[in-house]
């Protein structure tokens, strides 16, 4: 497939138009025209691109576009100038999807999480532009804490960060953030649910939690975003044919 009618497939499927982002979603480095073969990961880094390399891809797609964020130079010297020259002398384009890939309802991080613990989407939250980017999920039986807990070491292979169980002894809603989703638990306490769960929260969040009698999780940060990607790599493969292939770099945060 052409590299522009593929951007044009990945713009169709997550609009990023339609999201308020704090970097580029869609194409970062052109360094190819066609889409034969391409890895999916959480973060750009170098350790991603000498994996691409390793299986002759000539495309990434990756959560995070680090070097390319707004707040950042984006101009390719350092380390950003080392990864970047390696896509053009190997002929890897990079793409960048970040909140698209939180809020999508099919592939997106937010719902497949809710969908690998057993619960059903019943609507969203955190609106960032157009669309949201969290989600609320429902139990179809309540939930003891220890249920609970057993559910999310069975999703979250390297198990849960961090859990302050300040809230209601049964959990049947539960409000969905992944990455760094501390700024909707104000939102996600006014919608009433029993939790919030999130990869990587903030000092003040515990103290939130507790001072308003809620339950609050964290699941990691990069663990919480393996998801979207994972599942993006598989769509491209079954619905293109093309070679698409998530390749995990874990990072503990």
């Amino acid at each position: 497939m052409q590299q522009k009618e593929f951007g044009k497939w990945l713009e169709n499927l997550l609009t990023p138009s339609a999201f308020r982002d704090f970097c580029p979603n869609a194409i970062c480095v052109e360094a190819s025209t066609e889409v034969k073969r391409v890895v999916t990961g959480v973060s750009f880094r170098s350790l991603l691109v000498d994996r691409a390399i390793e299986l002759e891809a000539d495309t990434i797609i990756v959560h995070h576009p680090h070097g390319f964020w707004n707040n950042e130079s984006r101009l390719p010297v350092g380390i950003l100038g080392k990864q970047v020259g390696k896509l053009f002398k190997h002929g890897i384009s990079l793409y960048g999807f970040h909140l698209p890939l939180d809020g999508h309802l099919e592939i997106g991080n937010n719902a497949l999480i809710a969908k690998a613990l057993g619960a059903k989407v019943t609507s969203t939250f955190m609106r960032e532009g157009e669309k949201d980017i969290a989600c609320v999920a429902t139990f179809e039986n309540s939930l003891s804490k220890t249920e609970f807990m057993e559910k999310l070491e069975s999703v979250f292979s390297n198990g849960v960060k961090d859990s302050f169980l300040y809230g209601k002894d049964e959990i049947k809603t539960l409000a969905i953030c992944s990455g760094g989703g501390s700024s909707g638990l104000s939102e996600a306490l006014s919608l009433g649910v029993d939790c919030f769960l999130t990869g990587e929260i903030k000092e003040t969040s515990p103290i939130f939690a507790c001072e308003n009698a809620l339950n609050l999780v964290a699941c990691g940060h990069h663990r919480t975003e393996v998801f979207g990607v994972k599942a993006l790599a598989e769509k491209i493969s079954t619905e293109l044919g093309i070679f698409a292939e998530f390749v995990d770099v874990d990072n503990p945060i």
